[in-house]
């Protein structure tokens, strides 16, 4: 324990000892010689001689121990208004000499009144005790059990191995400590630790720093190494803080390779899940031409537009084949989603439309008028596909089920089955459909009963039994979206696919995501391509798999899938009113938010705005990173949480890019530190623990806008429109035409 003294220096001793919080008594001198004492600066105070290792042992043995303080703020002495007086005339002296006309000097304060103004005094937070157990190993209880009127405890500023000794203590958090008594374990006990932990930042007090560097130069720097457990932050939220530019995405890809290198070092399969909205994942950094996808090999990218030569790198599309039959399933459910809310009958009918239907299997079991209806229903759907303007792969054919009266109505020979392509089956589709719709109008009037050889031309079209149809409903849906009536868009209601949609690609990319997270791998999405409508319907769908996957394996009885989720803008996605609305059952990230820590899949989410998260996330999130904010209504609902309330100031002021305050699940207190960044230097340090050959800087760069000089061709200037072309007046057809152009979108009153 007295090697916690080893490396500090005397600054005072405490006046004024309660549980809670200290005084401590200090003077210039002191401070001076300990370069400083800033806010939030670590203290230890002792009883007296425990620093010296002879006297130690005439210490009482219930009074070996060491108080950990942190400096809070500046207070009064018992006689400060003495002092203050002493100060104000001592300042007035020194202003008036300077001053004089008459060359005289006034009297200089004499030694014991300058002594005396020199006295200062701070106010600390008592964060705990450090003592030695019967083992003789060092614990730390997080509060003091004794508290002594005169205990004449001295105060001393550590630093170097002392600080570092400090800083380094871990205490296990619940569901983790040994002999603890029953109940629920933490999501990530029974996981292996690191023999060594991550070097996450370095402690730093303040945003000034002059003292700080003074102090190197004598070995007494406060500035070291912070290091971080990774295993806190797996099958755990963890929650990052602050404005925009403060070092959020910095931060995140710290942790992500801290989660990486746990990992590797521990055999444990963990994979991560990065949605990045900027490209400041997936893409290089500019500076330093550093990116998350060279800490290794098992590092997935997946983008919109992303093509069969990117893949070599390790580069996915974020699209499906509409037209590949082992993507139905989530084709149709990216159509379920994005026509969902939509009351209209014609679509709800398309809806209620099911093409994932195998007629494969139907053919099997040998009910071929079954096989034949699915056929039909999924010729429609492609056929809807494609007059909405979506390109199958090259060499695509579609089986269209057909009997002699239908070759007829198509002009086509042959005989089953037929198999057409994609010019084909754009042609036939509207002919099918537009037969099947005025079919039943054209029935015999001997009854509505008998076959016209209209409906047996197209009777797997006609749901309706009573006429020879297929008794199929679902089939009616299909019919109404190629042969429209009325106002209705019918197939062009698709078009909103044509960004979902890659022929190139061959896989569900829902699915796809989620075996590589099986498979311990990290991927990043990019969502900076693509329209916003698009990428969240994109983002919903792979987390609704991976929470739907989770649940079944826990349903199952199966062991979880250990992953890591992580959320920039996590405002938008997990603010308190989604957890309040009935619909919150269906909200993939509520879903996630909820249910995340008994499928222990992590989550790192990072926001601006604390109130905007739901409470319940807020008190179930075991790791926290904050930094600089501006709102003080934010910064008073983040000291809510732990001790946040005493560096509440600093959070408003301090704006340095990645000075955080970090607190973690194993941590007992919470420091400030300067997060590392992450740089080509970290990778390749990673890289070197996970026994892979360094990198060089990476030129896989975000793509740029244009550099040509802009034309304005979007937006015509006004000036010209209401005062002339080149000083030529505008005519009033001119004007007109003019006006129309800037106010084509707006309506405009008489």
């Amino acid at each position: 324990m007295v090697e916690l003294l080893t490396e500090s220096v005397k600054i005072g001793g405490i006046y004024d000892f309660g549980y809670h919080e200290a005084s401590v008594l200090t003077n210039d001198a002191w401070l001076h010689s300990a370069h400083g004492v800033p806010q939030h600066c670590l203290l230890l105070a002792y009883p007296r001689r425990l620093d010296d290792p002879k006297e130690a042992t005439n210490v009482a043995p219930e009074d070996r121990e060491i108080v950990l303080l942190r400096v809070i703020r500046e207070t009064s002495l018992p006689n400060q208004a003495d002092l203050t007086r002493l100060r104000a005339e001592d300042t007035d002296r020194t202003i008036t000499s300077h001053y004089r006309t008459d060359g005289q000097e006034s009297a200089p304060t004499d030694v014991l009144t300058r002594n005396l103004m020199q006295q200062a005094a701070f106010r600390c937070r008592i964060l705990g005790t450090f003592v030695e157990n019967e083992a003789g190993d060092l614990v730390f209880g997080k509060d003091v059990d004794a508290v002594y009127a005169s205990a004449g405890y001295v105060v001393a500023k550590p630093h170097g191995a002392s600080l570092q000794k400090v800083v380094d203590h871990v205490e296990l958090p619940m569901g983790e400590r040994e002999d603890e008594q029953g109940g629920d374990d933490a999501p990530n006990a029974d996981l292996p630790d690191m023999q060594e932990e991550m070097v996450i930042g370095n402690l730093r007090y303040a945003s000034a720093r002059k003292r700080e560097w003074a102090a190197r130069t004598e070995n007494r720097s406060t500035e070291i190494q912070v290091k971080v457990r990774p295993k806190d932050f797996v099958a755990h939220k963890t929650a990052v803080f602050g404005m925009t530019r403060a070092g959020k995405s910095n931060t995140m890809k710290v942790l992500a390779a801290a989660v990486h290198l746990y990992a590797h070092k521990t055999g444990v399969r963990i994979g991560q899940l990065i949605f990045d909205p900027a490209g400041e994942y997936a893409y290089a950094n500019r500076q330093d031409g550093t990116a998350l996808s060279q800490l290794g090999d098992n590092v997935r990218i997946y983008r919109l537009g992303a093509t069969a030569k990117e893949r070599g790198r390790n580069i996915r599309p974020l699209s499906l084949n509409f037209f590949d039959v082992k993507q139905i399933d989530g084709c149709w459910a990216l159509i379920e989603a994005l026509l969902q809310g939509d009351d209209r009958k014609y679509v709800q009918n398309f809806l209620a439309c099911d093409p994932t239907r195998d007629p494969d299997i139907a053919r099997a079991e040998n009910r071929y008028d079954d096989a034949n209806r699915l056929l039909a229903v999924r010729a429609m759907y492609y056929a809807i596909l494609l007059l909405a303007g979506l390109k199958p792969p090259r060499g695509w054919r579609c089986r269209l089920p057909t009997n002699e009266k239908t070759r007829t109505l198509l002009g086509i020979s042959g005989k089953e089955p037929i198999w057409v392509n994609e010019a084909q089956l754009r042609n036939f589709a509207p002919i099918i459909a537009r037969a099947a719709l005025d079919a039943p109008k054209k029935a015999s009037k001997d009854g509505a009963a008998k076959k016209s050889d209209e409906v047996e031309a197209v009777k797997l079209w006609v749901a309706d039994k009573s006429l020879g149809g297929s008794g199929d409903p679902a089939i009616d849906g299909m019919v109404g979206m190629i042969a429209t009536t009325g106002r209705t868009n019918g197939y062009k209601e698709l078009r909103a696919l044509l960004p979902y949609h890659s022929p190139e690609s061959e896989a569900d990319f829902a699915p796809a995501i989620y075996a590589d997270l099986a498979r311990g791998r990290m991927v990043i999405v990019d969502l900076s391509r693509g329209s916003e409508q698009v990428l969240q319907t994109c983002a919903e769908r792979i987390v609704n798999v991976i929470v739907a996957r989770a649940a079944e394996r826990f349903r199952d009885g199966k062991p979880p899938r250990l992953m890591q989720v992580f959320l920039e803008e996590a405002h938008r996605l997990l603010d308190r009113d989604k957890f309040n609305r009935a619909a919150s059952a269906k909200d993939p990230y509520v879903r996630l938010a909820k249910e995340a820590a008994k499928y222990k899949i992590g989550m790192v989410y990072a926001t601006q705005e604390v109130s905007s998260v739901d409470e319940m996330i807020l008190s179930n999130t075991a790791n926290w990173v904050c930094a600089y904010m501006n709102n003080s209504s934010e910064v008073k609902k983040l000291s809510n949480y732990y001790d946040f309330a005493d560096f509440a100031a600093q959070i408003l002021t301090a704006d340095d890019r990645g000075f955080v305050r970090l607190r973690t699940d194993s941590s007992p207190y919470t420091l400030p530190v300067q997060i590392s960044k992450f740089d080509l230097e970290m990778v390749n340090g990673v890289r070197r623990e996970c026994g892979l050959q360094p990198t060089g800087a990476s030129d896989d760069f975000a793509p740029e806008a244009g550099v040509d000089a802009d034309d304005f061709s979007d937006c015509p200037d006004p000036d010209e429109i209401f005062s002339g072309r080149a000083g030529v007046p505008v005519s009033s057809s001119t004007a007109g035409q003019s006006s129309a152009l800037l106010f084509e979108d707006s309506e405009v009153g008489n």
